[in-house]
């Protein structure tokens, strides 16, 4: 067997569309809104789970380590509660595009899910989200 070495060529890059490989199962969109920021959010339409990579976080409290634990938490991003860390937050600079890019996430019917920094939400995912985005709503940034 001969491994390549090198990068992986790119082949394409993520947008609102899903690829026809996948568009039966799943939907996407791209978070609008952050310059710094740009994560392809994807929903699982049999199983009604939304899957997230940093956006929201949840990190878990390791009893070992009190100053990361204290730093997630200041930084609003410490389960169980988790959320849009502060940083992420004041990376959107454009709070309209962002409002957008939630309105179209909370119209997919979900009810999982699924993020790469905590646990897994098996129930009332949609609520979840929500409180995580409370501060879209808020004017100032």
């Amino acid at each position: 067997m001969t491994l390549q070495q090198g990068p992986l060529p790119i082949t394409g890059v993520l947008g609102d569309v899903p690829s026809s490989g996948w568009a039966d199962d799943f939907d996407q969109l791209v978070f609008k809104g952050s310059p710094l920021l740009s994560e392809v959010i994807f929903l699982h339409k049999h199983t009604r789970t939304l899957i997230l990579d940093d956006l929201i976080q949840a990190n878990s409290v390791l009893e070992s380590r009190p100053f990361r634990n204290a730093f997630f938490k200041l930084d609003g991003a410490l389960a169980p509660h988790g959320g849009v860390a502060h940083d992420i937050r004041l990376s959107f600079t454009n709070r309209s595009l962002a409002r957008q890019s939630l309105e179209q996430v909370l119209a997919w019917d979900f009810d999982r899910l699924i993020i790469a920094h905590g646990a897994c939400i098996e129930k009332d995912a949609k609520l979840y989200v929500e409180r995580a985005f409370y501060w879209l709503s808020q004017s100032n940034p």
